[in-house]
């Protein structure tokens, strides 16, 4: 989620069962997103309870696979993966989907599954959500469902079955980062700028913020993982409208803007990132480039990156350069390796700014795009993290990343010959609904699972 907000607040395990507003008190977002999330859990959890991890209803069971020659095709209809709704308005080729893949050409069998998780849509994203009567301010955001049906190669030996083998395969996919990190704050008796805030505080920063460390190159630490961060949530991005190339090691980009004010514009010597649907799609964390001169006049910057290194921007859609925060410790890539350590009192620990430090414990596996959220603020000149007390001392909890959760159902086992497709297994599962007996008039007087779809 990289938007403006505040903080996110919302933590299950506090079962919290809704948010009260009072009359004369300040609203602030945190509160309003709370409650949509104790709702969202509820309504996923209870559906997770009856429906099962997967299934979709005997009327309306959406996501068959069915071959075609050397392709297959994505039926239309509803599933439910972990409690959330997936909906398919109409058939669709594999190779059509906006991720763009292709047909596994190696003759053996595969496992055909569904990836769901949520994605953060802005304006940036949706020119369709500010209202057009405010002529341009930014108002609420939206969190959308994603779903991509995907194909991993299925080997012997099979556990009781081919799904069962496929789902026992899924279960050992990453569904998010095996990390763990935590943060403080950490005072400096010797900082007596007036302009800051007192001495003794530990968070030496003037204005509250919400800190977002972000999995840059994931892997184990013997890969040589990294991490980006962001102390306004990676919600600075600029809309681009192209992108030229001198031919060596640089690049003019042309912006829409360059930002409201000086804290979420661009500068000199900025890392940014640009990104677009299809990196955003294909979980794809581009090189990193540096800002060499900004253009404020023509609306345009000049990045530079390392000699030799180059990648694919693919598809252009709502291509984004987004900025990233890090200057210590930086690599000539602009990102920050990942170190682990659990010591206690902090040795190890690595600096963001202002006094802020982050810990990543032993033995993690990182995965590119999976985060974290650090709140700072002023009024406690620290930042908002649970701690424990070990050896009578306060320390700062490890927890595991805010996301992103994929979560992941099996669908149907294919068979790959000759690049001809050959279906040998459906694995999805069904249920009833409770009137099932008057179930069907009562979707159709609905229109549920039919084509609501224009013809083309």
């Amino acid at each position: 989620m990289k938007g403006e907000f505040s903080r996110d607040s919302f933590d299950r395990l506090q079962h919290f069962r809704r948010v009260l507003m009072q009359q004369g008190k300040v609203q602030l977002d945190a509160d309003w997103n709370e409650q949509v999330s104790i709702l969202l859990h509820y309504i996923q959890t209870l559906a997770t309870d009856i429906i099962g991890p997967y299934a979709g209803p005997v009327s309306g069971c959406g996501f068959m696979i069915e071959a075609k020659g050397k392709d297959f095709q994505i039926g239309p209809g509803r599933y439910y993966v972990d409690g959330v709704l997936c909906e398919n308005e109409k058939a669709i080729k594999y190779t059509d989907q906006l991720h763009q893949p292709r047909i596994p050409t190696r003759d053996t069998d595969y496992i055909v599954y569904l990836d769901v998780w949520e994605r953060h849509i802005t304006k940036l994203e949706d020119d369709g959500i500010p209202e057009k009567a405010l002529d341009g301010p930014d108002t609420a955001t939206r969190a959308k469902t994603v779903w991509q049906v995907k194909v991993k190669e299925l080997t012997p030996p099979y556990a009781f079955s081919y799904c069962a083998g496929g789902a026992e395969l899924l279960d050992n996919e990453i569904a998010i980062s095996k990390a763990c990190l935590r943060a403080r704050a950490k005072g400096d008796p010797q900082q007596v700028e007036p302009c800051l805030v007192e001495p003794e505080a530990r968070y030496r920063g003037t204005e509250n913020q919400l800190y977002r460390v972000e999995v840059h190159d994931g892997g184990r630490v013997t890969d040589r993982p990294t991490f980006k961060w962001s102390r306004e949530n990676g919600s600075v991005a600029f809309p681009i409208k192209g992108i030229k190339s001198d031919g060596t090691d640089t690049f003019t980009v042309d912006l829409e803007n360059l930002g409201r004010d000086e804290r979420f514009g661009l500068a000199v010597n900025d890392w940014v990132e640009i990104e677009n649907d299809d990196s955003v799609l294909n979980n794809m964390a581009n090189p990193l480039l540096q800002v060499q001169k900004v253009d404020r006049f023509e609306m345009t910057v000049t990045l530079k990156t390392k000699p030799g290194v180059s990648f694919n921007l693919g598809d252009a859609t709502h291509a984004l350069l987004r900025r990233w925060d890090q200057k210590k410790g930086v690599s000539d890539m602009g990102v920050v390796a990942i170190t682990e350590s659990e010591s206690n009192p902090p040795v190890g620990w690595l600096e963001l700014e202002d006094g802020i430090k982050i810990q990543f414990k032993t033995d993690g596996t990182y995965r590119t795009g999976d985060y974290w959220l650090i709140p700072a603020r002023t009024t406690s000149g620290d930042v908002e993290w649970p701690g424990e007390e070990l050896q009578g001392e306060p320390t700062p909890k490890f927890l595991p990343p805010r996301g992103v959760m994929h979560h992941l159902a099996p669908l149907a086992i294919i068979s790959v010959s000759k690049e001809t497709v050959k279906l040998v297994h459906d694995c999805r599962c069904t249920f009833k609904p409770l009137s099932y007996s008057c179930a069907y008039s009562y979707y159709g007087r609905l229109g549920i699972g039919v084509d609501l779809l224009c013809p083309e």
